[in-house]
């Protein structure tokens, strides 16, 4: 069988696709590693390693039969055209725990006004005493925090605010999956999760039914909280954003996925068409939150697992449901 990848590769990678070569010998397995463009070789693939496929790009791919993506959102598949086709998607969540710390990092720094404040004394103001400004933060001790999604990273932001002494009061739409030991509530609607919290965590995979889910009319009612976004940016609609934290409606918020993204061509380019970047209650942070080198090994860790599985058992781990999305 011919596993294609068209993923980034490092040195890790080098080693674990080294020990794929070594234990299945009678597969075969092109990478970076052994040819200049891998992407050359999408028609002679069975399996493909890749979390982001034009449909042009998928119709070239006669002889396709399962789909590896080396981390969590399928969002960049074109996911009706595989699901016709009958390809099997796996996705990984190796990178749960630490997309997750950084999810309550960002909620630290806003919540803590550090970056604020790191800025005032970098031109050498000393806010609260050379002025007369507010310089109180807010703790999350003993506060209540809403959890939107309980995948594997919202159950681990949720074990981390433990430390905290926080309610977590947490949102999912299928309450026959139970509830996780670390969460206190679940609740079926974001409005009951979004109400009784002080910070609200956004841990959602980007679906047709979750884009645009906290509305402007929804953000406009978060008086006084704070939103921590870790998942998508299209989630979260973009103005309505914009306009909570700049009219004072929201606290503040700390984003790591966002609205417009750099190329090639735009190397330099602003997270949104609206200045949020220029608001004092923000926290920006360019979607790195899974980009230590822990948690890029554990992906790929998670990947190889999921390929070995497949081999042996005929089936991937961590099947995507095409029509879910997730």
């Amino acid at each position: 069988m011919n596993f294609v990848f068209l993923n980034s590769m490092d040195e890790y990678w080098e080693s674990r696709l080294n020990d794929l070569k070594e234990r299945f010998p009678e597969h075969t397995f092109i990478s970076r590693f052994d040819h200049n463009n891998p992407r050359d070789l999408i028609q002679e693939a069975e399996a493909l390693i890749t979390g982001r496929l034009s449909e042009e790009e998928l119709s070239k791919a006669s002889r396709l039969k399962v789909l590896f993506v080396p981390w969590t959102g399928v969002n960049s598949l074109p996911l009706k055209e595989l699901k016709s086709r009958n390809v099997t998607v796996s996705n990984n969540h190796g990178n749960a725990a630490i997309v997750a710390e950084r999810a309550v990092t960002l909620a630290l720094a806003v919540t803590g006004r550090v970056v604020f404040l790191h800025k005032e004394m970098e031109r050498g103001i000393w806010p609260g005493r050379t002025d007369d400004r507010d310089t109180s933060w807010f703790s999350m001790q003993g506060k209540t925090c809403a959890l939107l999604g309980t995948g594997e990273i919202g159950v681990k932001i949720a074990e981390m605010l433990k430390a905290f002494r926080c309610r977590v009061v947490a949102f999912r739409r299928h309450r026959s999956k139970g509830k996780p030991e670390c969460i206190d509530v679940l609740v079926q609607s974001i409005n009951e999760a979004i109400e009784v919290a002080d910070v609200v965590f956004v841990a959602l995979p980007l679906t047709k039914e979750t884009r645009g889910l906290l509305s402007a009319a929804l953000l406009s009612s978060m008086k006084g909280k704070f939103l921590i976004n870790i998942s998508r940016g299209e989630i979260v609609d973009e103005k309505g954003l914009y306009e909570a934290l700049k009219n004072g409606v929201l606290a503040g918020a700390a984003i790591d996925t966002w609205y417009n993204y750099p190329s090639r061509e735009r190397p330099a380019t602003l997270p949104s068409v609206f200045p949020i970047h220029s608001l004092p209650n923000v926290v920006l942070s360019p979607h790195v939150a899974s980009w230590t080198e822990e948690g890029v090994q554990l992906m790929i860790d998670e990947t190889v697992k999921s390929i070995v599985s497949y081999i042996v058992r005929g089936t991937p781990e961590h099947i995507i449901d095409l029509d879910l999305a997730y």
